[in-house]
């Protein structure tokens, strides 16, 4: 049935809204889930989304990420704030509908099914791609995929987003999760290099390829990396509680 609020030809777009209280609650249920979902959160490559901001001070950042993962959307939203950008994600209309309180951290709406909405809502991503320090995060795969589904299959947004908004500085963004020896797993992310990326006939020619196989370099060393389970080739950005590994190796030292 639909909403009266919504007559059937009108646009769809749920924007971001980050005011009132409720946005203070939101971000401490996200901040427990992570924390407490994972071992530990791992990073890569932090040192080149501050670069991309250099690159562009008074614009933000479009990062493109792979889609492989429920956790993706929490993750995603646990980054802009742990790495203190002013962080805005796309998910689906419906999905916003449902969970309207999203839009207090940054989450906005897109309704692949209707021609208006797509348009008010790529639009709406070049309006805030021009403010300072925002981080907008995409998936083009607008589907969950495995992480070693190949091609990665974008959509065609990307395009839409960059004849909007005529100039971008582009990041692509891998994530991954991987159990190591605790029975919580290890959430990783790893930033490749940015590009600053204007629009023209040339620059659309290929810019989907181009990027899904940008995505794809950064998966596959992500891969080749927490398959080696080595820390030290990460950055810790956050520990969780102590794992029931950690807890039983601790009682083993007392226990002989």
């Amino acid at each position: 049935m639909k909403s009266r609020l919504e007559p059937e030809n009108s646009v769809k777009l749920i924007k971001a809204e980050k005011t009132g209280w409720q946005r203070h609650l939101v971000r401490k249920m996200i901040h427990y889930k992570v924390r407490t979902g994972f071992h530990s959160c791992l990073g890569q490559g932090i040192i080149n989304l501050r670069k991309a901001y250099e690159a562009s001070p008074e614009t933000g950042v479009l990062a493109i990420a792979n889609h492989s993962n429920w956790w993706d959307f929490l993750f995603g939203l646990w980054l802009s704030d742990h790495l203190n950008v002013d962080g805005y994600g796309m998910t689906e209309h419906s999905n916003l509908m449902k969970y309207n309180f999203f839009k207090r951290v940054g989450i906005f709406s897109i309704e692949k099914s209707h021609g208006p909405s797509v348009k008010a809502s790529i639009e709406y991503t070049a309006e805030l791609l021009q403010k300072p320090n925002s981080y907008v995060w995409i998936m083009p795969q607008g589907r969950i995929l495995c992480n070693d589904t190949r091609p990665l299959d974008f959509q065609d947004g990307l395009r839409l987003i960059l004849r909007k908004a005529r100039r971008i500085t582009m990041i692509p963004v891998a994530l991954r999760y991987e159990f190591w020896q605790d029975e919580k797993p290890e959430a990783c992310v790893r930033y490749g290099t940015h590009e600053v990326v204007d629009w023209s006939k040339d620059s659309a020619h290929g810019l989907i390829d181009h990027w899904e196989s940008r995505v794809a370099f950064e998966l596959d060393q992500l891969k080749h990396d927490t398959l080696s389970q080595d820390l030290s080739r990460f950055e810790i950005l956050q520990r969780g509680p102590k794992s029931l590994n950690d807890r039983m190796e601790g009682i083993s030292k007392y226990a002989r």
